[in-house]
C-alpha cells in the first residue's frame, strides 16, 4: 500500500533516451523531461523539469562511451531526484560501467566496480538494477542500497529458438571462454538439453586474444556463441574462426552488451562480410556505433524485462523471484 500511494516517474540520461522511451510505452507513462547541462569545462549538472514530490522514482541510464560522462550524468540525475524530495529513487543501468572491475588484478590497483557502485548510494539511491552483470560479485558492491540483476537470457533465448527453428542442422551451445561456461549451460538447458563446446584460449595483453582449441565437437553443426559482452571483437572472431576451420557449418554471434569499441564495426562487419559469422544478435542496453555497416547487427529489446522489473518493484513484489520463476512468458 506504501508504494501505491505513490506515482510512478520515469527519468533518463541523454544517452538512453530511446531505450527508456521504450520502456515507458510498455509501463503506459511517459519519461519525465530531463535537462542536462555540460558545461564549457565538461562539468555535468542535471534538472528534472517537472515536480518529483513523493514519487517512486527510476532513473534510467547505460554507461555507454564516453562511460564517465555517462555515469556522471545518470549519478547527477539521481540525486536531483533525491534533492527533488521523492519518495524513493532507483537507479537503473542497463549496462553499468566499471563491470569488468569486479575485483583488484594487483596490489594497489583502484577498485573501480565497488567505487562507481558506492557513487549511487552517496547519491541515495535506494535500489540499483542493472541487465546482465558480467561478475556476481556486482551484488557486493553495495552497502545500504538495494541491488537486483535482470536477465537477457529470455529475449536472447526465445531469439535463438526461433532462429534454430528454421535450421536443417545440430545446434550447439559454444561458450567464447571457460568464464562463461555456466551462462551457456544455461543457454543450452534453456533451449532444450543442447550439446557445449567451449573455446579455450589465453591473453598476451589487455585486448589480445589467442585462440588455443575447440572443447567438443561442432563439425556440421550450427554453432550459437554467447558472452554477456563484446569490446573489441578480437576474441568473438578469433573464436568463430577456430569454429569454422574445425568444420562448423555456420556461426551465430549473440551478446547482451554490445559495447562494440573500435576496432569492433571493422572486424565484426569483415567476419560477416567473409562468411565466417552468419549474423551478430545484440540487446538493446547499448547504442550500436555508426562505424557498424547496416545488416551486420541485428538488436532485440531488453526493455520489457525492465518495465516488468519496474512494475514489481513499484508493487512491491520480488525482481529475482521474477525472473528466476521464468513466470515472465
Amino acid at each position: 500500500e506504501r508504494k501505491l500511494r505513490t506515482r510512478p516517474v520515469i527519468l533518463s540520461g541523454e544517452y538512453s533516451l530511446p531505450f527508456a522511451e521504450k520502456v515507458a510505452e510498455h509501463l503506459d507513462l511517459p519519461v519525465t523531461p530531463t535537462t542536462v547541462t555540460h558545461f564549457a569545462n565538461t562539468e555535468i549538472n542535471a534538472h528534472i523539469e517537472d515536480s518529483v514530490r513523493d514519487a517512486t522514482v527510476f532513473a534510467i541510464q547505460s554507461h555507454g562511451a564516453p562511460v564517465n560522462d555517462n555515469l556522471m550524468e545518470h549519478l547527477a540525475i539521481v540525486q536531483a531526484a533525491q534533492l527533488g524530495s521523492a519518495h524513493e529513487v532507483t537507479a537503473i543501468a542497463p549496462y553499468r560501467g566499471y563491470g569488468r572491475a569486479d575485483r583488484m588484478a594487483k596490489p594497489h590497483d583502484a577498485f573501480m566496480g565497488k567505487l562507481s557502485m558506492q557513487f549511487f548510494e552517496l547519491a541515495h539511491a535506494r535500489r540499483f538494477i542493472e541487465v546482465d552483470p558480467h561478475s556476481g560479485q556486482s551484488s557486493g558492491f553495495a552497502n545500504s542500497m538495494l541491488y537486483e540483476s535482470i536477465p537477457a537470457a529470455p529475449v536472447l533465448r526465445d531469439d535463438i529458438a526461433r532462429v534454430m527453428a528454421t535450421l536443417d542442422k545440430e545446434p550447439v551451445i559454444v561458450s567464447p571462454d571457460f568464464g562463461r561456461d555456466k551462462l551457456n549451460e544455461r543457454y543450452a538447458a534453456l533451449l532444450g538439453s543442447l550439446d557445449l563446446a567451449v573455446i579455450a584460449k589465453n591473453r598476451d595483453g589487455v585486448n589480445h586474444v589467442n585462440v588455443q582449441r575447440v572443447i567438443g565437437e561442432v563439425a556440421g553443426k550450427v554453432c550459437f556463441m554467447i558472452d554477456d559482452m563484446i569490446d573489441t571483437g578480437g576474441t568473438i572472431v578469433k573464436g568463430a574462426q577456430a569454429l569454422r576451420d574445425r568444420g562448423a557449418a555456420a556461426v551465430y554471434i549473440y551478446t547482451t552488451h554490445p559495447i562494440f569499441s573500435d576496432p569492433a564495426g571493422e572486424r565484426l562487419s569483415k567476419a560477416v562480410a567473409d562468411g565466417v559469422i552468419e549474423e551478430v544478435v545484440t540487446t538493446d542496453t547499448l547504442r550500436i556505433p555508426d562505424s557498424f555497416e547496416p545488416g551486420v547487427v541485428r538488436t532485440v529489446s531488453v526493455a520489457p524485462l525492465v518495465a516488468a522489473a519496474i512494475t514489481k518493484i513499484y508493487h512491491g513484489e520480488s525482481v529475482s523471484g521474477y525472473f528466476n520463476g521464468e513466470t515472465h512468458h
